[in-house]
């Protein structure tokens, strides 16, 4: 199995495990982010190595997008969140 094979299934899981924690917040809750947050890190270092164009691409791009909606997106909204 090259790199690029294992960022695209990093990518896959990843998105996966976060599509069913955000519609079912008591699944799993813990484990959920900890993958949501893992799994992409180590797609995004697999699709720096991997040989084809096309899977380094969609490594990159799918990884980032789902590191960005776990991580990066709820961090921004707590600091803007308004507690009465």
């Amino acid at each position: 199995m090259n790199s690029g094979t294992i960022s695209v299934a990093a990518f896959l899981i990843s998105l996966a495990v976060y599509t069913i924690w955000f519609f079912n917040e008591n699944l799993f809750s813990n484990i959920a982010m900890i993958v949501a947050v893992a799994l992409p890190l180590i797609g995004i270092v697999a699709a720096l190595f991997a040989k084809n164009r096309s899977l380094r691409v969609v490594g990159l791009v799918g990884n980032s997008l789902v590191l960005l909606l776990a991580v990066v997106l709820p961090f921004i909204s707590t600091l803007f969140w308004k507690t009465p």
